[in-house]
């Protein structure tokens, strides 16, 4: 799928908020520094918080993991690209927050082996300076058609 714009981005982040209907899902976004991951991940969040902090998002690169509120529980959004060891996932607390909640995962890539079977893949690949491949792969439980207007 291409995304031309970031507008296209947010279609498809809200899109995907509201097949998600209040399951538990891990989102595994993978894709070069500035692909559009952590925008595309402010957006989702975004809807999924009916845009009650719609300023309030940060990238978590540096803080490593934001846990944010929504009407169906927790979000967890972690950032792989600064960890260099598996062990550092277990200080993050990272096998509790795959359960029951939406997780959210920037560099997922980086340690394959952390990640649950049950999950969905977006591989974010630059095509110019504003156009964007994604690549959606499903996982374990998660079949396509939870996406149907994909």
């Amino acid at each position: 799928m291409i995304v031309s714009n970031e507008k296209d981005t947010q279609n498809i982040a809200n899109k995907i908020a509201n097949s998600i209907n209040g399951i538990n899902l891990v989102l595994c976004l993978n894709g070069d520094l500035g692909a559009g991951k952590t925008t595309f991940t402010r957006h989702l969040i975004r809807n999924l918080q009916n845009n009650k902090f719609a300023d309030e998002i940060p990238s978590p690169t540096f803080t490593l993991l934001q846990i944010y509120d929504y009407q169906l529980g927790q979000i967890y959004h972690y950032d792989f690209y600064r960890l260099d060891k598996i062990e550092e996932l277990f200080e993050l607390n990272f096998s509790e927050s795959l359960r029951n909640n939406i997780c959210i995962i920037e560099w997922a890539n980086k340690f394959k082996k952390a990640l649950p079977v049950d999950r969905v893949e977006i591989d974010f690949e630059i095509i110019s300076e504003n156009s964007r491949k994604l690549k959606f792969n499903f996982l374990g439980k998660f079949k396509k058609d939870i996406f149907q207007w994909l």
